[in-house]
């Protein structure tokens, strides 16, 4: 070989080796930095919830050793008109302004200490646009309130940003979602099914995407991880 061809070789392997260290450095930002980011965010996000919100007696945090508690909530809330219900439903609708919390959620698996997906609170922002999704899962604003008459819908991370979502396909039917919306109600949600769907299928994001006439919860997620070749979609439905 010339010393010429050697030489540009040499020059070949430096920029491989240099396109790896990019790459490498990449992938801690994106696995590493924008955690923290996201972390941070969210604690910030709880502050901002403790302050407008405040403690109830069925705040996020409640597990399931209350469950006779729970029971009796759900007496409380059945007993209510539908003129009640339409009105909270218009309070919960009022505006939000995108990157705000809208809701906090937590999964819960009844009969187990472990809850599936995600330990303690997620707290879900109004919109799902880059810079609201860094900051945790996102409400589509153009789908239903928490715990409104429709279809509540909510994207998140599966990797990167905390990976609210990397272990949604954990879920399972009879697990459960509990729902805080911003006037410190209480939702539950409770698993129906998943399914795997196209990039473009918005009938997830339809008012009654299961046809079953019920208040649903939507999450969404891309699907494999570390792809967004497709969409994993997680139905739930009001319970209480």
């Amino acid at each position: 070989m010339s010393g010429a061809a050697a030489r540009a070789v040499r020059g070949v392997g430096w920029l491989l080796i240099a396109a790896g260290v990019l790459v490498g450095l990449y992938l801690v930002y994106e696995l590493l930095f924008t955690n923290v980011a996201t972390s941070r965010a969210q604690d910030a996000l709880a502050d901002e919830w403790s302050q407008s919100v405040g403690e109830s007696d069925r705040s996020v945090g409640e597990s399931d050793r209350s469950v006779g508690e729970r029971d009796r909530s759900v007496e409380t809330e059945g007993s209510r008109g539908a003129d009640e219900r339409t009105e909270d439903s218009r309070r919960q609708a009022e505006p939000v302004d995108l990157g705000a919390a809208v809701a906090a959620l937590q999964f819960v698996r009844p009969g187990s200490q472990r809850p599936p997906v995600h330990e303690g609170p997620l707290f879900i922002v109004e919109g799902v646009g880059f810079a609201e999704l860094q900051r945790g899962p996102g409400h589509y604003p153009s789908t239903a309130p928490p715990g409104g008459d429709g279809n509540f819908a909510v994207a998140g991370h599966r990797t990167t940003f905390g990976a609210p979502f990397f272990n949604l396909d954990d879920l399972r039917a009879g697990d459960e979602v509990h729902v805080t919306d911003r006037r410190g109600r209480r939702h539950t949600y409770e698993i129906r099914e998943q399914r795997v769907v196209g990039p473009g299928d918005s009938w997830v994001l339809g008012p009654d995407p299961l046809g079953s006439g019920v208040s649903t919860l939507t999450l969404t997620t891309c699907e494999p991880r570390f792809s967004d070749a497709q969409r994993l979609v997680v139905f739930a439905e009001m319970i209480t």
